[in-house]
């Protein structure tokens, strides 16, 4: 194994566990400990905006906000078919996964992301979103964002 090598490992290992640790808090609905994986100046963006979300949130109050509303809306939340990917750079990965949520009136929210996340000093620092777009929308609208 060369030195790059062995960083990547490493750098893979901390991202990873970082993602996975963020992952369990958001479905569990632990917002504030979610949260404090991700830098203060920390931003999640949609690549695909939709009416009724901003495109890009910035901050652990804004970041607090949206995730909460995510959440407060399902009885339950799951990924399935994760995929980490850790690249070249140490501090960027992206991630594949499909995620299914059973509202709490009933109906089922299913979607495949995939996810581009650069983390810093063990944190996550922005995250960048690609989401089946008509199913992400049809999600607001029923939640009441959008008409």
């Amino acid at each position: 194994m060369t030195a790059q090598t062995i960083d990547l490992a490493a750098a893979r290992a901390r991202n990873e566990d970082v993602w996975r640790r963020s992952s369990t808090l958001l479905y569990a609905r632990q917002i504030d400990a979610f949260v404090e994986l991700w830098c203060e100046d920390a931003s999640y963006e949609a690549a695909l905006p939709v009416a009724g979300l901003p495109a890009v949130i910035t901050g652990h109050e804004a970041l607090h906000a949206a995730f909460t509303g995510l959440v407060s809306a399902a009885k339950s939340i799951t990924v399935h078919d994760v995929r980490f990917h850790q690249t070249d750079d140490p501090d960027v990965a992206i991630i594949e996964e499909r995620m299914v949520g059973e509202l709490a009136d009933g109906d089922r929210y299913e979607n495949r992301l995939i996810i581009r996340v650069t983390f810093r000093d063990g944190r996550i620092a922005h995250m960048l979103e690609y989401y089946g777009q008509f199913a992400h929308q049809d999600l607001l609208r029923k939640l009441g964002f959008t008409a």
